[in-house]
C-alpha cells in the first residue's frame, strides 16, 4: 500500500511581504513623528521669549559701588568736615580728603543684563553673552500682529562681534556673524562690513584719535567686561 500523498505547502511569500510592509509602515509613521515633533520644539524655541536678567539687591548694591568708584562720586569711608580747636579756641576745619575714581572696572554678563533691564526697555528683547575677545547679542521682538509676514510671531537674531583694544596687538572690532531665523546672513548683504576690522582705517589714519584716546585696554572675558583707562 502506497503511502498518501501529501499537498504541497502553500506559499509563505505573502505573508512575510506582509509582515515588512507593517514594519515599513510603522517604520515610516515613526519618522513623520519625529519630524513633527522636531518642527514644533524647533519652533516653540524660535518663539520663545528672552527671559530679562533681575538682579538680587545685594547684586545691585555691587554694581552700583562699581560705578560710583568709577565716577568717583562715593569716596570711601565718606564723613562731614571734621574740625579741631587750635590753642588760641578757634575751631579749625580739616582738609577734606579726595579719592579719584577706578582706573579700571570689570562688569559681569549679569550685570550689564541687569543693568539692561533696570534702564532700558531692552531687558525683555535683548541678551549679551561675553567669551573671549568676542560677544555675542541674541535678539527676540515680536512682530506686529497687523504685520504681513508672520505677523504675531518672534523675530529672533543672533550675533557675534570680536573686539580688543590695547591687549599686545592691533585694535579690532569685527562683526563676525548675524543669523537671521537660523539663517547666516552673507556679507553683501550686510554692506560688506562683516569680517571687516572697523577699527582699521581708524587706527592707520590716526592712532591716537578720540574713538580710542585714553583707553589702556578693552577686553572681553568668559563672563565679564573689563575696562581699564589711563591717567
Amino acid at each position: 500500500m502506497n503511502p498518501p500523498v501529501l499537498p504541497p505547502p502553500g506559499p509563505a511569500a505573502p505573508r512575510k511581504k506582509r509582515r515588512w510592509l507593517l514594519i515599513g509602515c510603522a517604520g515610516f509613521l515613526a519618522l513623520v513623528l519625529i519630524i513633527v515633533a522636531t518642527v514644533a520644539i524647533t519652533l516653540w524655541w524660535m518663539q520663545r521669549p528672552i527671559k530679562p536678567v533681575v538682579l538680587s539687591p545685594e547684586e545691585k548694591t555691587a554694581v552700583e559701588a562699581k560705578l560710583e568708584r568709577v565716577q568717583g562720586t562715593a569716596p570711601p569711608n565718606a564723613r562731614s568736615p571734621e574740625t579741631s580747636e587750635s590753642r588760641s579756641g578757634k575751631t579749625l576745619e580739616l582738609d577734606r580728603p579726595y579719592v579719584p575714581g577706578a582706573k579700571l572696572i570689570k562688569l559681569t554678563e549679569r550685570e550689564i543684563n541687569g543693568l539692561l533691564n533696570a534702564n532700558t526697555d531692552l531687558g525683555n528683547t535683548v541678551r549679551l553673552e561675553f567669551g573671549r575677545d568676542a560677544i555675542n547679542a541674541y535678539l527676540a521682538v515680536p512682530i506686529p500682529k497687523d504685520f504681513p509676514i508672520m505677523g504675531g510671531k518672534m523675530f529672533r537674531a543672533r550675533g557675534r562681534f570680536a573686539i580688543s583694544v590695547g591687549n599686545g596687538g592691533t585694535p579690532y572690532a569685527i562683526l563676525e556673524d548675524v543669523t537671521v531665523f537660523g539663517l547666516s546672513l552673507p556679507k553683501a548683504w550686510l554692506g560688506g562690513v562683516k569680517g571687516e576690522n572697523l577699527l582699521a582705517d581708524v587706527v592707520k589714519q590716526n592712532p591716537n584719535g578720540p574713538v580710542l584716546r585714553g583707553i589702556k585696554s578693552l577686553r572681553v572675558e568668559p563672563g565679564a567686561l573689563v575696562l581699564e583707562v589711563e591717567d
